[in-house]
């Protein structure tokens, strides 16, 4: 039996990869360990118990004002000391963050070959996002197989390189998680709002945004709702101290922005697609609103999702006020053609079966 070591950190790592989990284990022939860094430890564990995923190990490396480096360098400290005492056949990683990253580094390391779920995602602007951007194309060069959501992303890495036959098409797991979190029959708390109110999605926490673009965001967030008596604005936010910091010196006695704790997953989805429109500058999300047919602003100036931007359901808006400001407006006019042509579906990012795929592939490759 073949043993696989599945690292996770944060909420996105948790929400895509536990439907992988839950697969694995469904399979006779492959063993599953779960590695859990608690990089963001509350939004991780709460995510995992919805999906009733549980860490084999916990490796607790969260100190308070550790800075991006520290973090990194203890969690390359102690994933080399999992691997050495679990010995796995393949260490499996997701998307783009500093757990992804030092644990496909301390993999290398040691030799064991590495699975990349959510491979080839791509801006090629190192600092946008930043780090996320390096961690990606990084964990490019470290991982053995490369698992792409898309065409693009496939494409993207062959163009780079990476011999074809690693590089496999599957889909995002991100589609599978929300398929499963939609359908769950708990209770999830009512947010109360007027009926006939237009709910706005706003979530900012990317670190190149930090100072003042970070301020115009919610500049921007406080105007568009103060000019729209109908819109009440929901503003779940990040756990970082700039970014609370921030919203809090902006938006203060605005009664129609609620800014709230996150959200656990399956309150967060349900309230994603209730919205009437979604403000971003988070990658995942881009994902999920495609999928639903949400139409939503990326306050970016690039995306490595650009298969959304295609599909007609993203459009980019710069992080700047002024460009938040006017695009949002042509998207809450009365009877707004533009709102109409982006409230589409589309399946560009999936169609709930990439976990399948995914370990269809490990037990054949591991053979």
């Amino acid at each position: 039996m073949k043993r696989v070591m599945i690292v996770m950190g944060t909420r996105p790592e948790a929400l895509k990869l536990c439907p992988v989990v839950l697969e694995m284990k469904r399979r006779e022939n492959l063993a599953v360990a779960v590695c859990s860094t608690g990089q963001h430890r509350d939004m991780l564990e709460s995510t995992m118990r919805v999906f009733s995923v549980r860490p084999d190990s916990d490796l607790d490396v969260m100190r308070t004002g550790q800075s991006t480096a520290g973090v990194t360098a203890r969690i390359l400290d102690r994933v080399d000391e999992v691997l050495e005492a679990d010995r796995p056949d393949l260490v499996l990683v997701q998307g783009d963050s500093a757990t992804a990253f030092a644990s496909a580094l301390a993999a290398f390391h040691r030799g064991v070959p590495v699975g990349h779920v959510e491979a080839g995602l791509r801006t090629y602007q190192l600092r946008s996002p930043f780090p996320e951007e390096f961690h990606r194309e990084a964990i490019s060069m470290l991982a053995d197989f490369h698992f792409a959501p898309t065409l693009t992303a496939k494409t993207n890495l062959i163009r780079e390189g990476k011999p074809e036959k690693s590089v496999f098409l599957t889909g995002s797991t991100v589609v599978d998680a929300l398929r499963f979190t939609l359908r769950q029959t708990k209770a999830t708390p009512g947010w109360g709002f007027p009926a006939g109110a237009r709910i706005l999605l706003f979530t900012a926490h990317r670190k190149e945004s930090f100072g003042e673009p970070l301020r115009g965001m919610f500049r921007a967030l406080r105007r568009i709702v103060e000019a729209h008596p109908d819109v009440v604005a929901v503003c779940p936010l990040h756990h970082h101290p700039e970014v609370r910091r921030t919203a809090a010196e902006v938006l203060e006695g605005c009664e129609r922005i609620r800014v709230v704790e996150p959200p656990e997953i399956v309150s967060f989805h349900r309230l994603l697609a209730g919205s009437y429109l979604v403000l971003t500058d988070s990658g995942g999300i881009q994902e999920e609103t495609t999928a639903l047919g949400i139409p939503t602003l990326v306050m970016r100036y690039s995306t490595e999702r650009s298969e959304g931007i295609r599909a007609g359901c993203l459009r980019l808006c710069g992080s700047g006020e002024h460009g938040i400001v006017q695009a949002t407006g042509r998207l809450l006019e009365p009877d707004s053609a533009e709102y109409a042509a982006m409230r589409r579906p589309s399946r560009v990012f999936g169609d709930g079966r990439a976990s399948v795929r995914i370990v269809n592939l490990l037990e054949h490759l591991l053979k």
